[in-house]
């Protein structure tokens, strides 16, 4: 298993294809600001937008969101260079044997559940270069390791069946409820579950036949695991941590005051086990120091990253353009029959999301509005709520203004484009799948 295939550095060319999409949208963004009336935006703040956003409302989530990263960087290097992370991995696939497929259905139901119960997503980050490594050690690619875990994850919380973020906050504002309604969500949950099962599966099985001789390989080092008491000990302390992290994470759902800390608790977690596997296996300090040190630094390109995509929120909002945009799109819709009406909700709230990722954010920002439209157009808000969780989580696997996704894709060097060739399909389905739900809810008058 090589080490530049699990994907614990940033690619360099990712971090320049990302740097040039990102450009690309922050001038068509102050274009838009010259185009649509607003309160307009001089051009060397747009010029800073990438270091002024730091003193905007987004400034904490950001700067909390590059902590976190780096973190990860050096906690994920440090597992790698101590061996703990390798071991581990030859564990699993030893133990999965012939139920590799199994294993792979119950990793994407883990994930999936964790967005749809329990509203997670980016403290779901972590655990993606550890799936994406064990994808490569089962005999497939980092692509289907990122479908598993940051696809199964996004895909999860956009069914939005208990996701106190998007549909709690969304029911509440709209009067309604929470979490009432339930059943198109958990039919939603079960659709998506079965497309992202039809399209990764086979796709690990061309990624088998297609690398047959380094899974065979792979499968002669399996059979060759040799247990490591010191090893041993630091995956289980590993195992301990994480299983103590997840927990925190689904009292977070219940706990409020948690829930605003959650993403320094989880990355004090990490913290905890990459240090801790590193004093099991007896690595000393100056090691584990270096090796941490190198990985923080290997990820450090793509903090930049996350400034450049925080900026696009902030150039509308400094322009004042986004209540032109709102009052336009709610003059359309107003003029549509309800079967088109509410594909444009959906449509339109998946517009938005490309420059208000925030669930939470798009939900207060986006409800009011959408309340006593969807009255007038006689859509029921129950499934105005439906349309909104569709737009607002699904296009986050394909927006590059959704820092979740640029961390995934540059943690396991994977680029934009290659990510959006892969997963293409996958957004086909979901989609078709999302507008059947919808024009059926419609119908039966959800």
């Amino acid at each position: 298993m090589d080490k530049e295939k699990k994907g614990l550095a940033i690619s360099l060319h990712s971090v320049i294809t990302a740097v040039g999409v990102l450009g690309a949208l922050m001038v068509f963004t102050y274009i838009l600001t010259l185009v649509i009336p607003g309160e307009g935006i001089p051009f060397w703040k747009w010029l800073l937008s990438p270091f002024l956003v730091l003193g905007s409302d987004q400034g904490v989530t950001i700067i909390s969101v590059i902590l976190f990263l780096l973190v990860l960087g050096g906690t994920f290097n440090a597992l790698d260079r101590s061996g703990t992370m390798d071991y581990m991995l030859r564990k699993i696939v030893h133990m999965a044997g012939d139920r590799k497929y199994t294993l792979l259905a119950v990793i994407t139901l883990f994930f999936l559940s964790m967005g749809a119960f329990i509203g997670c997503f980016e403290e779901c980050i972590p655990m993606v270069p550890l799936v994406v490594a064990l994808s490569i050690a089962m005999g497939w690619d980092a692509l289907v390791g990122l479908g598993m875990s940051m696809g199964a994850v996004a895909c999860g919380f956009s069914t939005g069946v208990l996701n106190p973020f998007t549909t709690g906050v969304a029911q509440t504002l709209m009067g309604l409820p929470v979490f009432s309604g339930i059943s198109l969500r958990l039919l939603t949950y079960v659709a998506v579950y079965g497309c992202l099962l039809l399209f990764l599966i086979p796709y690990a099985k061309r990624c088998e036949k297609k690398n047959a001789e380094a899974v065979n390989k792979d499968a002669a080092q399996v059979v060759s695991f040799v247990k490591s008491k010191e090893k041993e000990a630091a995956v289980r302390f590993f195992v301990l941590t994480i299983l103590t992290c997840f927990l925190f994470i689904v009292l977070s759902a219940f706990v409020k005051a948690l829930s605003g800390i959650l993403m320094v608790v989880v990355a004090l977690f990490f913290l905890i086990a990459g240090i801790g596997c590193c004093v099991c296996v007896k690595l000393g300090f100056k090691k584990s120091f270096y090796y941490f040190k190198h990985g923080v630094g290997s990820v450090l390109p793509s903090t930049f990253l996350l400034l450049m995509a925080g900026s696009i929120q902030y150039t509308m909002t400094e322009a004042g353009i986004m209540d032109t945009i709102l009052e336009f799109t709610v003059s359309v819709i107003s003029r549509l029959s309800v079967y088109q009406g509410i594909l444009c909700i959906f449509l339109f709230t998946m517009i938005i999301n490309f420059f208000v990722s925030s669930g939470s954010a798009e939900a207060m920002l986006l409800m009011p509005i959408l309340g006593p439209l969807a009255d007038s157009c006689d859509i029921s808000r129950q499934l105005t709520v439906l349309a909104y969780n569709y737009g607002d989580g699904f296009s986050n696997l394909i927006y590059f203004t959704n820092p979740c996704l640029l961390i995934a894709l540059n943690l396991v060097g994977i680029s934009y484009g290659k990510w959006i060739r892969f997963s293409a399909k996958l957004q086909l389905m979901i989609l078709i799948v999302c507008c059947f739900i919808l024009l059926l809810g419609t119908a039966i008058g959800y």
